[in-house]
């Protein structure tokens, strides 16, 4: 019964790391493509005021 706790703890434990790994990676991909399309905005609006300007 003892054993039988324990594989249950373990695998519920692998289960959570799994998870909040998946988790932490999918923000940060998610963080990069915001950052990447802020850059592209950004990039294009300083493009788009210097050529009116001109």
């Amino acid at each position: 019964m003892m054993h039988l706790i324990l594989v249950i703890a373990v695998v519920i434990i692998l289960a959570a790391s799994y998870l909040l790994t998946f988790a932490l990676c999918r923000a940060a991909t998610r963080r990069d493509m915001l950052e990447a399309r802020w850059r592209e905005e950004r990039a294009g609006s300083v493009g788009e005021e210097s050529h009116e300007s001109a």
